[in-house]
Formats: structure tokens, C-alpha cells, sequence
């Protein structure tokens, strides 16, 4: 589809809408009061998309997290008549990726296997990780979906 002159940096650098501000600051606070920080507070490229996520931590907090910022938003935006999509690409031929996870698979001394790297030893730690995860949610995709 032809863009639809969403991508502007107009929107993404432009100030976030007085409601959807006060919106994502509650969520902040709320979520700072059960103990998750978050990290990112800012318009997205599409109209009407914005960004908000938790600081990064272990994969099974960070799923956790997730989940409850997405419990969190709904209930609040609902109490400013606003309503929070979280559908993957919600509307076709629209800038955005809806909800989603920016995965990292690294050991405790700091090597992450999802970093391509500059020299032929990292490439290759790279790919093997990216064929692991392939491999991994091939055989087992159906734990990673989720359906209301």
C-alpha cells in the first residue's frame, strides 16, 4: 500500500496530547507503585500510537511486567474515556507495530547472542542463537501465543 504520510517526524517529535499524557503518567506512577519502573514515554510515528514499556530485567519479570502494564493501561485509560489497543498492527497500511517484545538472550557475563557483533566469531554466535530461537518456536510456538 502507498503511505498514508503518517511518518512524519512531525508526529513522532511533537509534544504528546495533553489526555494521553496525563494517560501514560498514571500508568508511570501506578506501575512504580507495584515496583516497575518503566523506561520510555513518547509518541510513536503513526498518529494516536505511543510508547511506554518497562525498564528491561529476567525474562520471566519482563512477562510478567508486560502483562501488568497492559492490565494497568487499560484500566486507566478507561477512566479518561480513552481505550488502549495492543493488537499487533492494529490497522493495515499504517505506520506502528501495536504491542510488542524486543526479545535478548544473553548469559550473565554480558554476551548477548542476538547482537550480530563486528568480527566472524560474533556473526556466528549470532546466527546460532537466531536458529536456536527459529528452531525453539517452531517446535513449541504454541506457548508463545496467547489468546484472550
Amino acid at each position: 500500500l502507498p503511505t498514508r504520510n503518517q511518518q512524519a517526524e512531525l508526529n513522532y517529535f511533537a509534544p504528546v496530547p495533553e489526555k494521553v499524557e496525563k494517560v501514560l503518567n498514571n500508568v508511570q506512577a501506578a506501575m512504580l507503585k507495584l515496583g516497575v519502573p518503566m523506561a520510555v514515554l513518547h509518541n510513536e510515528v503513526a498518529c494516536a500510537q505511543h510508547e511506554m514499556s518497562p525498564i528491561y530485567c529476567h525474562s520471566t519479570f519482563s512477562c510478567d511486567n508486560n502483562v501488568l502494564f497492559m492490565e494497568v493501561m487499560e484500566r486507566e485509560a478507561e477512566k479518561l474515556g480513552l481505550h488502549a489497543l495492543f493488537h499487533e498492527k492494529p490497522f493495515a497500511g499504517i505506520n506502528g507495530s501495536g504491542k510488542h517484545n524486543n526479545w535478548s538472550i544473553g548469559t550473565d557475563t554480558g554476551l548477548n547472542f542476538f547482537y550480530p557483533g563486528k568480527t566472524d566469531a560474533a556473526r556466528e554466535l549470532f546466527t546460532t542463537g537466531i536458529a536456536c530461537l527459529a528452531y525453539g518456536l517452531c517446535q513449541h510456538n504454541e506457548v508463545v501465543r496467547c489468546a484472550e
